[in-house]
Order: C-alpha cells, then structure tokens, then sequence
C-alpha cells in the first residue's frame, strides 16, 4: 500500500515543495505566497529568477514619470529611425497611411488624452483670470461711483 502523508499522496507533496521553492525565499518569495522556512542545513532559502525579476520591475515602476519619459524619448528615436530609413518617395506615398500596433495606438491616445487635458485646463486658467480682471474692474467702478461720505 502506498505512503500517504496527511491524505496526500507522495507526488502531491513533491510538488507542492517544489511550488514553494520555486517562489524562493526571503521576503519576496513570502510576498509572493510562500512561506520563509529554513533547510535542514540551517541556511535559509535565496530568492529564485522569479523573485529578482519581480523586484527589478518593482524599482522600474517606481518611478512613473521617468518611464514615461524614456517612453517617450524611445518613440521619438523610433519615429526618426524610420523615417531616415525610408527612401524619398516612398516616404511621400506612405505618409498617410502609418501601420501601428495595439500598443503604439493606446499611446497615441493616451497623448491625445494628455494634450485635450492640458488644453482644456490653460482654457479653465484663461477663463478664471478673466473672471477675476472682470471683478476687479466692477469693483473699482463701484468704488468710484460711490462718493465719499462726508463727516462734519
């Protein structure tokens, strides 16, 4: 009859300890749902590819604005790229029409959004300043039409 450990048999636990030592060790295989154990040597678990891949990303994200701007910056590159490779004439047949990819089209909308936000925002700017030049000149009519009052 075969072993069982705890109604599992022995290849259900082979894989689950290989599951968690896939996830690694330390704090980062932890996060990553598995659990900090010690091996029998005494030496705790390093943390896998996985875990170091994670934490690469994590420090990468943690900056939003220079991602975007490298972004940015790589798009530019490409564009200007592309355009020196492509001979004359086909760069005037070919400039109405650019083929792009999913990625390429959300970024082009999220510019669109962008560029529709920071006009819509300079719009509301013109429009307070305008408000409050109009105020003033009310109030200094209303100040001048009133006159002074006199104490005897």
């Amino acid at each position: 009859m075969p072993e069982l450990t705890g109604g599992l048999s022995r290849s259900e636990v082979r894989r689950q300890r290989e599951a968690e030592l896939a996830k690694g060790g330390g704090a980062a295989g932890w996060r990553a749902g598995g659990s900090s154990f010690v091996l029998a040597k005494g030496g705790v678990v390093a943390p896998g590819p996985a875990a170091e891949e994670e934490q690469q990303e994590r420090s990468a994200s943690r900056s939003p604005r220079r991602k975007a701007r490298e972004a940015e910056l790589a798009e530019r590159l490409a564009r200007t790229v592309a355009q020196q490779a492509q001979p004359e004439g086909e760069a005037a047949e070919n400039a109405g029409f650019v083929a792009s990819t999913p990625l390429q089209k959300a970024r082009e909308m999220k510019e669109r959004e962008r560029e529709k936000a920071r006009l819509k925002k300079e719009a509301m700017e013109r429009d307070r300043i305008v408000r409050e030049e109009e105020k003033a000149r009310q109030r200094a009519e209303r100040q001048a039409k009133t006159e002074p009052v006199k104490r005897y």
